[in-house]
């Protein structure tokens, strides 16, 4: 029997139960088993009896894993933290600023390196036949605590609240369980991600869906989760994965619906894989301060078409949902009525170069549509000067050449935006959800056009090279400087083609020093560390052969 529309969903008839309907199936294993409701119950309860009271910091990755946990924090009365920061410094950084403890599940294949006083505890067990409790959660719990990527600036943490989490998961039925019968998702993003964990997580344990369980870092791997699944078979990707997954050209069981989201997604790409996969593609709009509030058919039309439930205030550009505080748009929209609006482009990834404005996003995404183009991001200028700064290009692209990518962008964008230079690279720096955070294209960009870090130096204002060098506005010598340089980079050359000193470093100034290899020659720069704008205080060019 059809499930209700979504539009006849009211917020205060929503079940709050830990799980709906626990008599359901709920998760798919590789091993071709499929636990229920009850069973996720009870390695809910059984992993809450393990667990601090303290906030959970959840390092699992696998969805089965990460649901368990989810809802073992629930029922010790605590929320998890939610990072696409992988990385243990920053996992670790979380616990200790939140009096949070980083948890994985035995089994798990979450990062080998694991933060300072992780707690691992068995595998989740849900066998048994008892029938577990199954609370009712209070509407306004907070449950989670989850952090944006950075994608245009610092991490920032917005609270979930059960009741908001179980409404939006019921509205979204409309494009993650459309048909007749339940839907099965299986997802190639991960669970701590605001995308994953609404997609997969919170549709497994609010509505009738099935996710699927498994490893999904390749196309095979994907492959084989839906080949586990029965139709309709829902594919939750991004528009990166999208791309290997044509280009893997595997025979993929028939997919009803694909959707797509954490980065923008081109017409040309959904256009190919509905072709290629017989399928529908669809992509979410939302962001991690509210979750998904839109959808749309990327090749029918450019609107998006906002949830039940969620509105648009086109006087402040906010949305508002029950259970959740009115957020204002990262982004510039245009309302076109009520229930519909068309994306003009972020508010803060607008660049000016001479008097002229563009979207980086924009840019980007007309780009990665170039013929041969598999990835890549303009990189802004590093200056204010926006009479004089120039674009830059990372692309990764096999057998594409830089002039041809450069003659392309000429008939497509405005001739200030067109890029400098065009360096070709093996993979951009994206996490786990395709995302290209603002400081690691940066970080990212200054690497390959400059080189890896080789160290950091600073001039403390008793140096003995400071006495009667420029009295009272003392510099450190260019001679010093360059020493310096070549003996963090261990080079001794007897000769050096090029060096050029282009600002003075002063007493106390930090340098960091990076070296950059370019088939026979080495580069040694250095400038400011943490000052992305700040120019070169150093550009030395060393021939090999001269070493």
């Amino acid at each position: 029997m059809r499930s209700a529309p979504a539009s006849d969903f009211q917020p205060e008839t929503a079940d709050l139960s830990l799980v709906f309907s626990p008599d359901r199936s709920v998760f798919s294993h590789p091993d071709g088993t499929v636990s229920t409701g009850h069973d996720l119950l009870r390695a809910a309860h059984r992993t809450a009896a393990l667990l601090p009271d303290a906030p959970i910091v959840s390092l699992c990755q696998d969805v089965w894993h990460f649901t368990v946990l989810f809802l073992a924090t629930i029922l010790r009365g605590q929320s998890v933290l939610l990072s696409s920061d992988r990385t243990p410094e920053r996992l670790g950084q979380l616990a200790a600023s939140r009096n949070a403890v980083c948890v994985t599940l035995k089994g798990d294949s979450a990062t080998e390196e694991l933060p300072p006083g992780t707690l691992t505890l068995p595998a989740p067990d849900g066998s048994g036949t008892d029938h577990p409790d199954n609370p009712v959660i209070l509407f306004d719990r907070e449950v989670a605590t989850v952090f944006t990527s950075g994608s245009t600036g610092q991490p920032m943490a917005y609270a979930k609240k059960w009741g908001a989490l179980v409404i939006r998961s019921i509205v979204a039925r409309e494009l993650l369980d459309p048909e007749e019968t339940a839907s099965s998702l299986t997802g190639t993003v991960p669970p701590y991600h605001m995308y994953g964990f609404e997609t997969l997580v919170c549709q497994a344990v609010h509505t009738r869906s099935l996710a699927t369980t498994g490893p999904t870092t390749y196309p095979a791997d994907w492959r084989k989760m839906l080949e586990l699944t029965t139709a309709p078979r829902i594919l939750i990707t991004t528009p990166l994965q999208m791309r290997a997954l044509l280009r893997a050209d595997l025979d993929i069981p028939p997919i009803a619906r694909i959707v797509s989201a954490a980065a923008p997604l081109g017409e040309d790409l959904a256009r190919r894989t509905e072709e290629a996969l017989h399928t529908v593609v669809t992509e979410i709009y939302g962001a991690t301060e509210i979750g998904s509030i839109a959808i749309r058919r990327t090749t029918v039309e450019p609107v998006w078409k906002l949830y039940d439930t969620v509105d648009l205030h086109d006087d402040s550009v906010t949305v508002s949902a029950p259970g959740a505080p009115d957020i204002e748009l990262a982004d510039l929209v245009e309302q076109r009525d009520a229930r519909h609006f068309r994306l003009i482009g972020r508010r803060n990834d607008m660049v000016k170069i001479a008097a002229r404005r563009a979207s980086l996003s924009m840019l980007n995404t007309i780009l990665t549509n170039l013929p041969g183009v598999e990835d890549g991001a303009f990189v802004p200028p590093n200056t204010d000067d926006g009479h004089t700064a120039r674009m830059q290009v990372l692309a990764v692209a096999p057998g594409v050449s830089a002039a041809g990518i450069l003659a392309s962008l000429r008939k497509q964008i405005d001739p200030v935006f067109l890029p400098r230079t065009i360096t070709f690279v093996e993979a951009m720096p994206r996490n786990s959800v395709g995302k290209l955070t603002a400081g690691a294209l940066r970080e990212f960009a200054t690497t390959v056009m400059e080189g890896q870090i080789i160290g950091e130096i600073s001039f403390p204002a008793d140096h003995p090279a400071f006495p009667g060098h420029f009295p009272g506005q003392p510099v450190v010598p260019g001679a010093l400087l360059l020493d310096c340089g070549l003996e963090l980079a261990g080079l001794n050359p007897t000769k050096i083609d090029q060096v050029k000193f282009l600002r003075p470093v002063r007493p106390e100034e930090t340098l960091r020093f990076r070296l950059r290899q370019e088939n026979e020659r080495r580069t040694l720069t250095a400038r400011m560390p943490d000052h992305p704008g700040a120019p070169l205080a150093l550009r030395a060019v060393i021939r090999t052969q001269s070493d």
